[in-house]
């Protein structure tokens, strides 16, 4: 009996030799594929006549299934207790959230729904074809007015009398604006202004033949107006980035009004001068005024430069190809009609002058919208053709020599851009 037991305990070992080799065998397959697999299934003969195995497609096989958990697996087969329940697979998987952000950032998530919307976008505002500015300027400026007439007497010289308005300074205010339509690059832009005269003085000097100075006197200039205003049509584009280049025409106008008191001899003279430095008209008593008034048509070409998105320089400068300018000239101690008449009583008339006007600023932007700036500006305008009438009468018209009306200085501004 002893032998058949050593065949029966024999029989068992072998027996679970077998079962622990094939139990190994498994684990090890399952190691290697990462995880638990469905087992091969064959494919019986299909039943129906006429189908073909071909025809047939076999299930694929799932080596991940992801509704099994291989720890409950182990822990039924090994016989343990089944542990408590953990977190999700996903919550112990790194934090996606600040991916899932920023993917669907913008979108609007309803949680009633569960489903992600697209975000809704306010609609955006039209972007005008339009540019503004818009500004007041300061201008502190001096001023010139020369003029010249011979009578045609071989007694006098040429020219007979001479007019020199010097130190004509000026204070004066100004608004402009601009509109540029942006896609064409027309552009629209003017000025007008308003200003008063503080002081100056006036030389006035008379002339025989060989022109020997039979008088010279001064007078004060300490009242006085100014107004101007100009309109221009033109194009611009830019050649290159932070740079813009404009060509204009326009018409330029431009009366001034100023007024001198008391005289002074320079050297004596036979029509009322005892000596140099003789008051003969005190300086609280109106002498003389000049009220000359242009209007001009203007060329010229603008630039604008930026330098960085603060600071930036633009200017201007145009000629003047043709101006026509007016005169009313009072000499208020000669009203009587014996003499010149009332005033004005004598009238001067160009019929051609010219000129050039140009001006320069540095702008500085203290926001997007709003710049201020400095600048200076020139006008000038002078005509050598045309004629003097004097009145009480105005019959006859001598010849004028010249006639220069300047003005330049600093300017000051601010403006909005829109």
């Amino acid at each position: 009996m002893r032998w058949k037991s050593c065949a029966v305990v024999m029989f068992g070992l072998v027996l679970a030799a077998t079962v622990a080799a094939t139990l190994a065998a498994s684990a090890a397959e399952r190691a290697s594929a990462g995880g638990a697999q469905w087992p091969n299934v064959a494919l019986d003969e299909p039943q129906w006549p006429n189908l073909r195995l071909d025809d047939i497609e076999a299930p694929r096989v799932n080596k991940h299934p992801s509704f099994v958990d291989p720890q409950e697996v182990e822990d039924r087969i090994m016989g343990r207790k089944p542990r408590p329940a953990t977190k999700s697979s996903a919550a112990s998987k790194p934090d996606l959230q600040p991916e899932r952000d920023s993917a669907i950032s913008g979108l609007d998530v309803t949680a009633s729904v569960g489903a992600a919307r697209w975000p809704t976008l306010s609609p955006e505002k039209p972007v005008s074809p339009f540019a503004f500015e818009v500004g007041g300027r300061y201008w502190y400026s001096s001023g010139r007015l020369s003029f010249g007439f011979a009578n045609g007497n071989p007694l006098f010289g040429n020219p007979t009398s001479t007019l020199d308005w010097r130190g004509l300074s000026a204070h004066s205010s100004e608004v402009f604006a601009r509109i540029d339509h942006i896609p064409s690059g027309v552009f629209v832009k003017g000025l007008v202004g308003l200003g008063i005269t503080k002081d100056g003085h006036i030389d006035d000097l008379d002339f025989l033949v060989t022109q020997f100075k039979f008088s010279d006197t001064t007078s004060d200039v300490h009242n006085g107006n100014l107004s101007y205003g100009m309109l221009d049509v033109g194009w611009a584009y830019s050649p290159m980035v932070g740079v813009r280049l404009g060509f204009f025409a326009g018409y330029h106008y431009w009366h001034e009004k100023v007024t001198a008191y008391g005289i002074v001899c320079n050297i004596a003279s036979f029509i009322g001068c005892p000596g140099a430095g003789a008051v003969i008209e005190g300086f609280g008593v109106p002498v003389l005024s000049y009220e000359p008034t242009v209007h001009a048509a203007r060329i010229g070409v603008e630039s604008r430069i930026a330098v960085d998105e603060h600071w930036s320089f633009s200017g201007e400068i145009a000629g003047v190809p043709f101006a026509a300018l007016r005169n009313k000239d009072s000499h208020l101690l000669r009203q009587s009609m014996a003499d010149l008449g009332p005033a004005p009583n004598v009238i001067t008339t160009s019929s051609y002058a010219f000129g050039v006007e140009a001006e320069l600023f540095v702008n500085y932007a203290i926001t997007p919208n709003i710049e201020m700036g400095a600048g200076v500006r020139y006008w000038g305008v002078t005509a050598n053709r045309g004629g003097v009438q004097f009145g009480p009468d105005f019959g006859v018209s001598d010849s004028l020599n010249k006639f220069d009306q300047q003005r330049y200085g600093v300017l000051m501004h601010v403006k909005g851009k829109f």
